[in-house]
């Protein structure tokens, strides 16, 4: 697990993505703890082509995650990317602690290293603006999530955007506007399905969970990057069946997390028990 660049000078803002690289063997669950430097200041989190369900989210004011690829596995992929903003001159080094990786199947434990990454920041961003915090939650205890949808890195503008809790209840639909961001406001804590639609089509699609200290959320969506997203598959039974006890979802992401098994076979697991209660 690294970051890419590891190295290297910056006086304005700059991209880093965090990779996993399972050297061969396939995995289905990863998880870090990523610590900022306070000489940076995190602007963008873009999701990457790990296509993971969140039991824990990365936000920009912490980029730590957990996360399961649901009826699928990677070999190599990049978990999401950084966009950072130098604020202060000095060495400037983003540390990953905690790290895992589990094999799929038979959840053996494959992370052999952790490499973060060291800049040397000469220079300081004049504009250091955070979407997330110049867009507040309306209600006290309730969450703002901003979902920024992408295309040969430039937004795309009036797509349909879907956010639903796994229940299927308090659904709430809107367009990404010239910036290609769609705001939900309001939001209680819970696991949410992320859905783009184009032309009435899906083009795009996300598990995120909302929690955390930080009452804003904001993650970038890249349609380039979805073409081997599982959940794009077109068969929706996974997602029935979890909707259909949402509790699965949530037994289904921390078991996958723990032991790295394939959650098919896990929700298999959980119909039959079902059947037989």
């Amino acid at each position: 697990m690294s970051f890419s660049p590891s190295s290297g000078s910056y006086a304005k803002p700059f991209t880093v993505n965090l990779m996993i690289d399972g050297q061969g063997e396939k995995f289905n669950a990863a998880q870090a703890t990523v610590t900022v430097p306070d000489n940076l200041k995190v602007q963008e989190i873009n999701l990457g082509d790990c296509h993971f369900s969140f039991l824990t989210t990365p936000t920009m004011e912490d980029p730590s995650f957990e996360g399961v690829i649901l009826s699928s596995y990677s070999e190599k992929c990049t978990a999401y990317s950084l966009k950072v903003a130098p604020i202060k001159k000095g060495e400037a080094s983003l540390a990953i602690a905690k790290g895992s990786v589990k094999r799929y199947g038979d959840a053996v434990e494959i992370l052999s290293s952790k490499q973060g990454g060291k800049y040397t920041i000469t220079g300081v961003s004049k504009d250091a603006a955070i979407l997330g915090e110049q867009t507040k939650s309306q209600k006290e205890g309730m969450y703002t999530v901003n979902i920024k949808v992408s295309s040969e890195s430039k937004p795309v503008e009036n797509l349909e955007v879907t956010l639903k809790t796994v229940e299927k209840k308090d659904g709430k639909e809107t367009k990404t506007d010239k910036s290609g961001t769609a705001t939900f406001a309001d939001l209680k804590e819970g696991i949410y399905d992320v859905v783009i639609e184009q032309d009435n089509k899906k083009v795009g699609e996300s598990i995120v969970n909302v929690k955390g200290k930080s009452p804003v959320l904001t993650l970038g969506i890249n349609l380039d990057m979805q073409a081997d997203n599982p959940l794009m598959k077109g068969n929706n039974s996974l997602l029935e069946t979890l909707a259909a006890n949402p509790l699965f979802l949530v037994a289904a992401l921390v078991i996958g997390m723990v032991v790295g098994i394939s959650i098919v076979v896990f929700i298999g697991k959980l119909k039959g028990k079902k059947k037989q209660d």
